[in-house]
């Protein structure tokens, strides 16, 4: 089903000036498909040097793939912009820039290799998913819903893109919206984590806190067993229970999300939060320095700090922590 990316406002006001529609685009390989007379030795000799030339051209798109798995972005794009300088008329590989891109967090320049690859051929729902999460990240949401909407009027079983369609319409804070996009996801994934994660925090930005436990119950549940843990559900589970006043009740969850790989600097702001509440100071200060480790730009991060220290009687730490306060939200920081 082609898309036609000059219907796309986004791309024609923020920074493409006019995009052509999808085209059709057929590669055709001549060395490899011509018939040879076996009389003419050069001709087989040039032959058999061109499909080897554009094996080792092939070899980097797969080793960009492969690179691409390692999170060595830089890499995999200098090989896929390598492959283009000889084969610029191929709509995968722009596309697989394109991915790259993305990954690396480049959504402009991911956008632009995208809107060539279209021009080259159909872009695949996959593409049209990570295009609808570029303009997420430009921001523009109405965009990125769009174009989610597109990607699953291709395919609309692809639980990925139903998630993502949750993600971007969280986003734009339509929580409600969210939730029916993420549950869809449930019905063709069931017993995802992120998912089910993400009607959690949904719900608690609409101060349904019971439906907010609820969910991350449920997602905590979901991952029991296995190898890494999730620190999401485990930090919404803590911020919900500190909401409703629990904080004592909180800190095993908390403690639990700070054993997850790579836990965000919330976890450990909420648990010294946590710790302070139940008159365990020293510990707050240590999950609060971890936390500006993390975050070190944070400016309530240092007031929180600042007033645990004033607690344990370190005077001068407080002041140090309040200069730095006084510093960071001068800058606007918070």
């Amino acid at each position: 089903m082609p898309f036609h990316l000059r219907q796309c406002h986004l791309l024609q006001s923020c920074w493409h000036p006019c995009v052509a529609g999808l085209l059709v685009f057929a590669l055709s390989v001549s060395a490899a498909g011509t018939a040879i007379s076996s009389a003419s030795a050069g001709l087989i000799s040039q032959a058999t040097h061109t499909k080897s030339a554009a094996a080792r051209q092939t070899d980097k798109l797969d080793r960009a793939r492969k690179l691409l798995e390692t999170l060595r972005w830089e890499e995999a794009a200098a090989l896929v912009r390598t492959y283009l300088q000889k084969h610029p008329g191929e709509s995968d590989a722009h596309a697989l820039l394109g991915l790259i891109l993305y990954r690396g967090r480049q959504p402009r320049a991911s956008m632009a290799e995208y809107v060539q690859a279209s021009k080259l051929g159909d872009l695949t729902a996959f593409d049209l998913r990570i295009f609808a999460m570029d303009c997420a990240a430009i921001p523009d949401f109405p965009e990125a819903e769009k174009w989610m909407m597109r990607s699953l009027a291709i395919d609309e079983r692809d639980a990925a893109t139903w998630e993502a369609l949750g993600h971007v319409r969280f986003a734009a804070q339509h929580y409600e919206q969210a939730i029916e996009a993420l549950e869809h996801a449930l019905q063709l994934a069931p017993r995802t984590v992120s998912a089910e994660s993400l009607i959690g925090l949904a719900n608690e930005r609409m101060a349904r806190l019971d439906a907010a436990e609820a969910a991350y119950r449920t997602a905590i549940q979901w991952q029991t067993g296995r190898a890494e843990i999730d620190a999401v559900p485990l930090l919404g589970l803590g911020r919900v229970l500190m909401t409703n006043n629990q904080p004592e009740e909180a800190i095993g969850w908390l403690q639990q999300a700070a054993k997850a790989t790579a836990p965000p600097a919330e976890v450990h702001e909420v648990l010294g939060l946590a710790y302070s509440k139940t008159a365990r100071p020293a510990m707050a200060a240590e999950e609060l320095e971890t936390a500006i480790r993390l975050q070190p730009q944070s400016a309530r991060l240092h007031l929180m700090l600042a007033r645990v220290y004033r607690s344990l009687g370190k005077a001068e730490n407080a002041d140090a922590e309040l200069k730095l306060y006084s510093t960071l939200n001068g800058n606007g920081v918070q």
